[in-house]
């Protein structure tokens, strides 16, 4: 059996036999110093006498050669980016065995499902875990709004030296969020839990300075669901502690469009309320404190709102704490911010 290493790396070791074996060392001793078999070594002592240097080079192996041609791997390449939905399926997702079947197809060439990564990873292609698009969307909408509204709001929080903030709501339950961790190879971890429904509520805001360009977080959590009054008297609290004026963002949820907000956002003129297009929370900075918060209480299993209520207090202290971090929740959204 063939030896690991590359071509070159085997060459040398067959010339490091020669050298030893012209310092006048037994072949026995040869092949015990470099882990090769006497008749390897008798073998490359004849090759060396015959043809010198030249009988040592090592051929490199061929190997079986590749099912689909170059010119099919780039036929495959724009098969792939035109999109599942083309190639019949009900999801714009690609899976190992609808590309098997897809090569299949076009190519009359059969490879089994657990091989086609291999190809997809020459190609350039990683396993990505797909982002939720709603069905709903609007995408000349949301392409509309990040060109020309979006500039416009930056714009005159700019001239009326305003503060940006964006503001969202969220629900934490007992049941745990779970995320990749350690264990032996083929054994499961398993993490067990309190199987209630109770959860607790959370809003939050990050605010945005003109001047210093630093970003503030004020969030509030509650044992029951936001309602109207609630988010008013969050608004109350945000204009407590933000000073000056304030361009506010949100999505075009029900419970922003409550009578008794409205009412109270045009008493405020200092507070000016812009919308995200719809169904679009990636747009929203204040979505990230949220997977912030999940992947700090992921893999946990709190037994009681107060001990999940606990987690999330300190994280709401490490988040308000680092300016990198709140940060990162800006340039996690999908807003052209820079």
């Amino acid at each position: 059996m063939r030896p690991q290493g590359t071509p070159q790396q085997l060459q040398k070791r067959r010339e490091c036999a020669i050298k030893l074996l012209k310092a006048r060392k037994q072949p026995t001793v040869v092949a015990r110093a470099l882990s090769a078999s006497r008749s390897s070594i008798y073998r490359w002592q004849h090759a060396f006498k015959r043809e010198g240097l030249a009988g040592l080079k090592v051929k490199p192996i061929q190997g079986r050669p590749p099912d689909l041609s170059l010119k099919q791997k780039r036929q495959l390449v724009r098969l792939l980016f035109s999109g599942p939905l083309k190639a019949g399926y009900k999801t714009d997702l690609w899976t190992l065995d609808r590309i098997a079947r897809l090569i299949k197809r076009h190519f009359h060439v059969t490879y089994h499902p657990g091989h086609v990564w291999k190809i997809l990873r020459a190609l350039g292609w990683s396993c990505q875990k797909p982002e939720r698009r709603a069905t709903q969307r609007d995408e000349s909408a949301i392409t509309r709004w990040k060109r020309y509204v979006w500039p416009q709001i930056r714009r005159r929080a700019e001239q009326r030296g305003a503060h940006l903030v964006f503001l969202d709501e969220s629900g934490f339950l007992l049941i745990p969020n779970v995320k990749r961790t350690w264990a032996p190879a083929g054994q499961t971890p398993t993490i067990r839990y309190c199987f209630k429904h109770a959860k607790i509520s959370a809003i939050n805001a990050l605010a945005v300075s003109p001047k210093r360009k630093r970003i503030a977080l004020y969030l509030q959590f509650r044992r029951r669901s936001f309602k109207g009054p609630d988010v008013k008297r969050f608004l109350q609290y945000l204009l407590k502690h933000v000073h000056g004026p304030i361009i506010l963002l949100w999505d075009r949820g029900r419970i922003h469009r409550d009578h008794e907000v409205n009412a109270w956002c045009e008493a405020h003129p200092r507070l000016q309320v812009e919308e995200f297009p719809g169904y679009a929370p990636e747009l929203n900075p204040a979505e990230y404190v949220w997977c912030q918060s999940d992947s700090a209480v992921a893999n946990s299993a709190p037994e009681e709102l107060d001990e999940l209520n606990a987690m999330l207090v300190n994280t709401k202290r490490r988040l308000s704490r680092s300016q990198s971090l709140l940060w990162s929740c800006i340039y996690a959204s999908d807003l052209p911010w820079k």
